[in-house]
């Protein structure tokens, strides 16, 4: 056993902390924002219930790591380890509000009911996070990249750009100026020392407040919320009307908690990539899961996991100590109340260009991370999510053929990919095993159907399983047959001598 001293907390700790705490804020402030504006909710529920919440979840998370990759850095006698960074997840969080809770609302007309159903989600989002932890790196062997980060562009495209676009042209002097903004330092790629969705918050601010967009009456009435907050528990989630409402969105749920749990993995391979191969990936995605489920029971919708950006940390000189940063900043502004000036001062529209951008991004990564002979893959595997928000958002029966992608739509997309990768590779016997597994999906109700088996809403479309069981026969005769086998193998040979000569 080592007898380094730990520091408890270093100089370039100081600078971690703020950097991260204010990219996870600058996502707070959007979703108070939109709960208080979009979804009419009080301030109390929001600053008194859901912020303890968000705090309590960081105490976990944050406080977990810092003890955890503290210990570590004893036992290796290394003063200087970096740890991994964590915190509030952008991705999860704007699914929550606008692909779940918006159309409960929506629907329903009522935001508290909307809120609940968005908690709840984010409990069984960390549940399965949880599981994740242990089984994400065996399904990243068998789902295709191009059928995966397809269906997650899908939500992006929807439920990120489109939905966020409405509000932004809705008051273009702030809204498309701060988009500019954000554009200009990404794809700029202008080096700041504050997050970039923070500058574009400050500017478009400005700019609403100078052209008196903004009352200083909303600044008045936050002060109302000041005062101190104590997590408290938020267990009316578990009824019955919640459950049922939570339930026809469990395809987006599962599809999007397994993203997160593969960027976490990536934040932990960032660090490998390093030369600091002794991080483990379960604890810590384990320890995010947890942290989402306990904030969730007392309130908070926003969820908790691993971020990317180790290497910046290290190079920066940052130790173990900077989570402990971020847990006190959090308390500082969580428990009091504080939340609720800092959010009076910016209205809705200077916030979605952040939701934009993140989905642009997030639409743009698919591209990325895939060969190029994918992109169709990854255009399918999009489409039926994008459908799905075309179906909610138009007059009904304006576009009938959609609305077969419309339950279960993340699914859909999932295996619609998963499918189009498997033909680009000439991979029949798995492309006839995806539509196995669409017909399985399609009898229990998770695709193609308004409900669940043994439901009262549970209505396949028999259409859809007669579709499937003819490609599950197609599929298997091209297998055994061995179609297009040689041509395929020759294609790939004279691809591998083309990049060999390049």
């Amino acid at each position: 056993m080592s007898t380094a001293k730990i520091p408890l907390f270093k100089k370039a700790d100081l600078d971690a902390s703020i950097g991260v705490f204010f990219d996870g804020f600058s996502k707070v402030i959007v979703a108070v924002a939109i709960l208080m504006s979009t979804f009419q909710l009080d301030g109390s529920l929001v600053f008194g219930t859901m912020m303890p919440g968000l705090m309590l979840s960081t105490v976990i998370l944050n406080g977990g790591l810092w003890l955890m990759y503290r210990n570590l850095a004893a036992k290796r006698g290394d003063p200087n380890l970096t740890a991994i960074p964590a915190g509030m997840q952008t991705g999860r969080m704007f699914i929550w509000l606008f692909s779940i809770m918006l159309p409960v609302y929506t629907t329903t007309g009522d935001g508290l009911l909307a809120f609940r159903v968005g908690v709840l989600a984010h409990f069984i989002s960390g549940l399965i996070f949880v599981i994740g932890a242990y089984v994400v790196p065996y399904i990243l062997k068998i789902v295709p990249a191009g059928a995966l980060f397809g269906s997650l562009a899908g939500g992006a495209m929807a439920f990120l750009i489109l939905q966020s676009m409405n509000g932004i042209l809705a008051m273009p002097l702030v809204g498309w100026l701060s988009l500019m903004v954000l554009f200009v330092i990404y794809l700029g790629k202008i080096n700041t020392k504050l997050p970039a969705a923070l500058i574009a918050i400050v500017i478009g601010a400005g700019i609403a407040w100078g052209t008196g967009s903004m009352a200083f009456s909303s600044v008045t009435a936050s002060l109302a919320n000041l005062g101190f907050y104590l997590p408290r528990p938020f267990l009316n989630i578990f009824s019955s009307e919640v459950f049922n409402l939570t339930m026809p969105f469990l395809p987006i749920i599962i599809v999007f908690t397994i993203n997160e749990v593969v960027t976490g993995i990536q934040a932990v391979e960032q660090a490998k990539e390093c030369g600091d191969d002794f991080f483990g990936t379960t604890q810590p995605l384990v320890l995010a899961g947890i942290a989402s489920m306990v904030g969730a029971l007392f309130g908070s919708p926003l969820a908790m996991g691993l971020y990317w950006g180790y290497p910046g940390w290290k190079k920066m000189g940052s130790g173990t100590g900077y989570h402990l940063g971020i847990v006190v900043l959090y308390a500082m502004v969580s428990l009091t109340g504080l939340a609720a000036i800092i959010t009076a001062f910016i209205p809705e529209a200077v916030v979605l260009p952040i939701l934009a951008f993140v989905g642009l991004s997030s639409y743009s990564q698919a591209f990325e991370v895939v060969e190029k002979k994918y992109f169709p893959a990854v255009i399918m595997a999009s489409l039926p999510v994008i459908m799905d928000f075309f179906v909610d958002n138009m007059a009904e029966g304006a576009l009938p053929g959609f609305i077969a992608f419309d339950a279960g739509s993340a699914f859909v997309g999932l295996l619609v990919g998963c499918v189009f990768v498997f033909i680009i590779d000439n991979k029949w016997k798995e492309a006839s095993i995806t539509n196995v597994v669409a017909i399985a999906l399609t009898l229990i109700g998770m695709i193609h159907s308004p409900g669940l088996l043994l439901t009262e809403a549970y209505a396949p479309n028999k259409d859809f399983i007669i579709a499937y069981a003819v490609l599950v026969v197609v599929f298997a005769v091209m297998h055994f047959t061995k179609f297009n086998q040689k041509a395929h193998l020759a294609e790939q040979a004279s691809e591998k001598a083309s990049s060999e000569a390049e």
